[in-house]
């Protein structure tokens, strides 16, 4: 009954851009298929992809440059009072009954005015909300204000305990760890591809290349067939390509462009093993959460050499699904290379776990099953939204 009551409300997206293909973009295409808005803070969208959201959307930059907004603020009338009477009057318009905000740090201007319209709303963290932004000088108190919200999303257990020890409530925090598409029949591979590696996440500092690339070269070393193909641009990409010419491995190591999405496809099919050296980045904080990158390799039936960090131990079971090693060991991650590159059979069978596991937790359909059971314990009760700020 309470889905019921759920389906015949629209349901508001918050988030800081629309564009790419990710998890955000994901919930405003196929949570409430037709009965979703959505609210961006910024109209432009990262390296200029673009995509027409299929529902109404509000742009606040794009708001903020009309003429009687700055009138109105050139009189003196604040510009978090007028965004507020804007979201407010789209919220009216488009009939809303629920709020999803994307990343925790980014949806705290709007807590007050959920409060004050008592609208039921959840908010979605996912990766620097719940790391670097917690380093942030008042970040953990400012953080208590979800003590109002209906739920906290997190991809990965490892998250959600860091909420819990800040104090947010534990009841209201949820494991959600996200969706991927899963490829419709299981692929069969040639019999050379657990020789053949593939790294696919951009070169920053969390997901540090030079460290997996030491690993391959090591291996390498020792197994002159294994192969490494690497998807990623990245503020470390330069470093990445010096030190692949530097020690003579540019025959073996392949460096592609980052936004070929039909190359990355194909290289999921072919090669047999995903690898990936997430560390915590110890300047800024910054962790990995859960990568969808590993999910989407899981669901192609890839055996998985990872790293014991943040999320990643909860969805690659070492020795079941693929091998982790320690944060920063290269040997380590090099020797678990040479055993799979020689163990197809192995290979194989750690490939069949990952993509079962995949089917089971890491679709799209499986994501926005959680989501809807959680939004469906929200009172639903009308409440009708408090138009009346003054401006």
């Amino acid at each position: 009954m309470a889905l019921y009551a759920l389906m015949r409300k629209n349901l508001l997206i918050v988030t800081a851009q629309l564009g790419p293909l990710s998890e955000t973009r994901r919930h405003v295409e196929h949570l409430l298929p037709g009965q979703t808005v959505a609210v961006a803070w910024n109209s432009g969208a990262p390296s200029g992809a673009k995509w027409n959201a299929p529902c109404p959307v509000l742009f606040l930059d794009r708001w903020a440059m009309r003429l009687p907004v700055r009138i109105a603020q050139s009189a003196g009338i604040s510009s978090a009072k007028l965004r507020d009477l804007a979201i407010t009057l789209f919220l009216r318009r488009h009939g809303v009954g629920m709020v999803l905000g994307e990343y925790l740090d980014r949806f705290l201007p709007l807590v007050p005015l959920m409060e004050r319209l008592r609208i039921p709303y959840a908010v979605h963290g996912h990766d620097t909300d719940l790391s670097v932004a917690l380093r942030q000088a008042g970040m953990t108190r400012r953080y208590q204000v979800y003590n109002s919200a209906r739920a906290i999303f997190t991809r990965c257990e490892f998250h959600r305990r860091r909420l819990i020890a800040i104090g947010l409530p534990v009841e209201r925090i949820h494991v959600n760890p996200g969706g991927v598409d899963i490829p419709p029949v299981d692929l069969r591979r040639s019999p050379d591809a657990a020789k053949r590696f593939l790294a696919v996440g951009c070169t920053v500092s969390k997901n540090r290349p030079i460290y997996l690339l030491e690993a391959f070269r090591l291996a390498a070393l020792s197994n002159p067939e294994i192969t490494l193909d690497y998807i990623g641009g990245g503020e470390l990409l330069r470093a990445a390509r010096q030190f692949v010419d530097g020690i003579g491995l540019g025959q073996r190591v392949r460096l592609h462009d980052a936004k070929s999405e039909e190359t990355k496809q194909r290289l999921l099919r072919e090669c047999g093993v995903f690898v990936r050296h997430s560390v915590t980045d110890p300047e800024t904080g910054e962790d990995e959460g859960l990568p969808i990158a590993i999910q989407e390799a899981m669901a192609h039936g890839m055996a998985i050499i990872g790293t014991r960090h943040s999320g990643i131990p909860e969805a690659v079971q070492d020795g079941v699904m693929g091998l982790l090693t320690g944060e920063g060991d290269s040997p380590g991650m090099a020797e678990a290379m040479l055993r799979l590159s020689v163990q197809e059979g192995r290979c194989s069978q750690f490939g069949a776990a990952a993509r079962a596991k995949a089917e089971r937790l890491y679709s799209w359909d499986a994501e926005r099953a959680r989501i809807l059971r959680v939004f469906a314990k929200f009172s639903l009760r009308h409440q009708p939204l408090r138009i009346g700020l003054r401006i």
